[in-house]
């Protein structure tokens, strides 16, 4: 098998050993788009299908620019819509304020690439992603937005951009702000019946504090970062992905990210010193007496996976998982919240039978929230999802369960009962292939998150003679329907 094709597998609706693959990819909102040649961009958010480009012969080039728009109607709730409810900042926020349970929504997406063919068989391209901003509030200065550089609405951003070289017998080589390994090769957390479940659109009509911690590893905050991923061949129905990653920095970090120390009132909207979350945002830091210890450094992630079959069973299963180290504390005296090294395990399976897939996916290990680094002595965290999909025709129907412990806030001087942060969400829908490049779906999401001692709403977490007891308990669901279409 062709390097090309052993990468194009992991395409939602590619038949791979009876469907093996329709629950592999990884989707939702955070996926780029797929196209002909997979070996230089990652699959789409299933089950939407990539309409088919020309392969580029030997001593040539193939030039493409995708797109896609997706237009959706939001109905729900959630515990923070509520009039009562104040929200995160005390005064600053709107504590009478509330919010409706319907809206409209959609977003656009660019994507340019091009794919090319030496004339020895060397197979090489680039690729890039655009996104729109969204809006921020006044004074929020540069972090106040997704793209960390702009706050006017609707504003076009790079969100991943990578090259690489390869060819069939060795394998494929890509560097820069781009997936890794466990991302490119994971399986069985079913996002392929909607538009990704808790890792597609409607999570993002929650308010914050509702919105359930997506714990695997197909998410934007590990896609983004710069970094090298070698991507092997197929052998015997086996291959492997390996990645690094130095920093968290992304695209355009110039010498690290470094230093933020602007103040106010330049740049204009800034106010007091530039972080973000972490101190003195400072990527390239290795050492730090400024609280940038809670950053994660020098990560080395793999995946092992193989394909087969067992009589009419398709078999897709992954292993694999990330290790890395952190910003060391130079402080004196040492601070008091120190924090451990990343270490996360990750495996996934799913048997297939025609059109029908079952299986789930398990990662646990030391990292707390979306892959961040864990306090010492906090618990370990542990995720899993159960879930299975139907495609016949030019439906795919499918549901999901995941569930997911994990340390969750604690501050320095918080009540020792608070953490044990414990998230548990529901995906259920389908989507109909009305037509090559459209797509109609349907989904519906439900979700819980609860820990004692802190307020998911205004963010307050308990002290000594200080017990939060308000909003520990979270609910949120809500119906989604959409189309996308894409070109």
């Amino acid at each position: 098998m062709t390097l090309s094709n052993v990468i194009a597998s992991r395409r939602p609706y590619r038949r791979l050993l009876l469907a093996a693959a329709l629950a592999a990819a990884p989707g939702g909102a955070h996926a780029q788009l797929a196209n002909v040649n997979p070996s230089a961009v990652s699959p789409p958010p299933p089950p939407f299908t990539a309409i088919p480009a020309q392969t580029p012969g030997p001593g040539s080039i193939t030039v493409r620019l995708d797109a896609r728009i997706n237009s959706y109607f939001n109905v729900g709730s959630d515990s923070g819509r509520n009039a009562t409810v104040v929200t995160p900042n005390g005064a600053n926020g709107q504590p009478n304020t509330k919010l409706a349970n319907y809206a409209f929504g959609s977003y656009a997406r660019l994507f340019p690439a091009f794919d090319g063919i030496a004339g020895n068989g060397l197979k090489y391209g680039a690729f890039l992603e655009i996104r729109q901003d969204q809006g921020a509030p006044p004074g929020g200065g540069v972090n106040g937005s997704i793209s960390a550089s702009n706050r006017s609405r609707a504003a076009l951003f790079y969100r991943r951009q990578f090259a690489y070289v390869g060819a069939d017998q060795y394998g494929t080589l890509r560097y820069g702000a781009t997936d890794q390994a466990t991302g490119l090769l994971l399986t069985g957390t079913f996002e392929n019946f909607n538009d990704g479940g808790w890792n597609g659109d409607k999570p993002s009509y929650f308010t914050n504090g509702t919105t359930l911690t997506w714990p695997f590893p197909g998410q934007a905050i590990l896609g983004v970062t710069e970094k090298i991923v070698y991507l092997s061949p197929q052998y015997q129905g086996f291959d492997f992905g390996l990645s690094f990653e130095p920093n968290t920095g992304v695209m355009n970090g110039g010498p690290g990210n470094c230093p933020y120390n602007y103040t106010s009132p330049s740049p204009v909207g800034v106010n007091g010193p530039l972080n973000q979350g972490n101190g003195t945002g400072c990527d390239a830091a290795s050492a730090t007496a400024t609280g940038d210890a809670a950053r994660r450094r020098n990560m080395v992630d793999g995946a092992l996976r193989w394909r087969g079959v067992l009589g009419p069973v398709g078999i897709a299963a992954t292993v694999g998982g990330m290790v890395g180290g952190r910003v060391l504390d130079n402080s004196t005296p040492a601070a008091a919240t120190q924090f451990t090294n990343l270490s996360v395990f990750d495996t996934g399976l799913v048997f297939t039978y025609g059109g029908l897939a079952l299986g789930g996916h398990i990662t646990t290990g030391q990292a707390n929230g979306s892959f961040n680094l864990k306090q010492s002595g906090q618990r370990n965290s542990f995720a899993w999802l159960a879930g299975g999909s139907y495609a016949f025709g030019p439906f795919i129907i499918g549901a999901s369960y995941f569930d997911y412990a994990s340390a969750g806030v604690k501050g320095a001087l918080s009540d020792p009962t608070v953490g044990n942060r414990r998230e548990q969400g529901i995906s259920a829908g389908g989507t109909y292939t009305f037509a090559p490049g459209m797509n109609v779906f349907l989904s519906y999401l439900y979700g819980t998150r609860a820990q004692g001692g802190f307020d998911f709403l205004s963010g307050a977490v308990s002290s000594a003679g200080a017990r939060v007891v308000t909003h520990n308990n979270v609910l949120a669901q809500g119906i989604q329907i959409g189309t996308q279409f894409r070109w």
